[in-house]
């Protein structure tokens, strides 16, 4: 059996004695399918696209804002504001973990999507230097928005799908983010630097998003499950005795700190080095594309090679790939860069929630320990882009840059190999 089919029967065990009413729905366990699942699944795909989908587009803001439109500050200050974004999306899961244990899921959809929406409206009345005002309205409300929604539309999925798909489906929800990266950039790029302009090309964008967290919204159901009782302060003494789930949180930041350096600065560092501009508009999509692609294959694939083997493999492999924008020097290398980094990290993200499903014992606990893992991780999120755009200096050393994101994320990957060194010595079975 399976580390995930005996995590599944004992959560399942327990409940059937707890409440021996329910035992003809726990023996019966998640339907696999069928419309309210996949009508649920979609709907999830879709805030991934309107979330993660759209800050994979910060680096198009980020390319805008220190060519044309905030020109007096550098490109450290002004990574602030994406980097503040992640940030948050990242560590309010923290309250929306818990928050949807509880059964506070529509709510938690409803109010994350009306921030993101009012906070893109706001940004398009921001005017040039206006970086406070961006700051604030890009940088904290559409992150705070993100944040409630982001965890548990991605959590749910597992009330309608078993272990054995679980990963899959989880792996498919996420590939809206690449998805939006893909057409988010396009999208702006062709607004903002075109006839439209920034405050008629935002709105547009906002409108798009909008309507899209609507349907989203209206597509999102979940099962009648008993409520959650989690004690959370259980939950974090049972976190700090588990050495696997430490070294994934610990080693998940360390790598944060360089997956963000060709997301915020490819499109940058393919301008400033010459190349054309309006091919270097389509470098975040390219990426984006491969990433899409890596995600819609990381389930399939991890079904037969584990789940944090394949995180190690992407994880080394997207560490290797940022040093080597080093060579970044023309328009081979930009799509070489971006479709390989795109395709591995596509996977590592694709992966990382269905890898500390996994490593949960007690399912109950899930929603606790994502935002628990993810308050860790997001710190990493936070110092990315700025610290990298301070080795970047005005000079724009790109090397130094790279170097330093690529070598931070390898050690994040070398405590992944930790891991699986870990659970070799231990003889664990139907290890992840």
């Amino acid at each position: 059996m399976s580390m995930k089919s005996a995590i599944h029967d004992t959560f399942t065990k327990d409940k059937k004695e707890d409440d021996p009413e329910e035992l003809v729905e726990q023996e019966s366990g998640p339907p696999n399918g069928g419309f309210r699942a996949w009508r649920t699944v979609f709907g999830c795909f879709l805030m991934q696209f309107c979330g993660f989908g759209y800050i994979s587009s910060f680096g198009v803001y980020q390319d805008y804002y220190t060519r044309v439109y905030m020109t007096n500050y550098s490109p450290s200050a002004i990574s602030w504001i994406g980097a503040l974004t992640s940030f948050l999306a990242v560590i309010v899961a923290s309250i929306s973990g818990p928050l949807y244990d509880r059964g506070w899921f529509h709510r938690l959809m409803i109010v994350g999507s009306l921030l993101q929406s009012l906070s893109l409206f706001t940004l398009s009345f921001t005017k040039p230097g206006q970086f406070y005002l961006a700051f604030m309205v890009q940088g904290v409300v559409y992150g705070f928005g993100m944040g409630l929604t982001y965890a548990p539309s991605v959590a749910v999925v597992s009330q309608h799908f078993s272990s054995r798909k679980r990963t899959l489906v989880m792996s498919l929800v996420t590939c809206g983010s690449p998805l939006g990266g893909i057409i988010h950039p396009i999208m702006l790029n062709h607004l903002l630097n075109g006839t439209v302009g920034f405050a008629k090309g935002v709105r547009a964008s906002a409108g798009f998003v909008s309507a899209l967290l609507l349907i989203a919204c209206l597509s999102m159901c979940t099962r009648e499950l008993p409520v959650s009782t989690v004690n959370y302060t259980v939950v974090a003494r049972k976190f700090s005795r588990d050495v696997l789930f430490i070294l994934m949180a610990v080693g998940a930041t360390l790598f944060q700190i360089g997956y963000y350096f060709p997301l915020f600065y490819l499109q940058l560092d393919s301008t400033k080095h010459g190349i054309d501009v309006n091919f270097s508009f389509y470098s975040l999509s390219i990426l984006n594309a491969a990433s899409f692609i890596g995600r819609c294959t990381a389930g399939i694939i991890a079904a037969y090679a584990g789940v944090l083997n394949f995180t190690i493999i992407s994880a080394v492999a997207c560490s290797a790939i940022i040093i080597s924008m080093i060579a970044l020097s023309d328009m081979t290398s930009v799509v070489v860069l971006g479709l390989v980094y795109g395709y591995f990290s596509g996977i590592y993200v694709a992966l990382l929630v269905p890898l500390m499903t996994v490593l949960t014992p007690d399912l109950s606990e899930l929603g606790a320990r994502i935002g628990i893992c993810f308050t860790f991780t997001a710190f990493g999120t936070l110092v990315s882009g700025p610290i990298s755009g301070d080795f970047l200096g005005s000079q724009y050393k790109w090397w130094i840059a790279s170097l330093f994101s690529g070598l931070i994320s390898l050690m994040g990957s070398l405590i992944f190999v930790v891991m699986r060194l870990i659970i070799y010595r231990r003889g664990i079975n139907g290890s992840p």
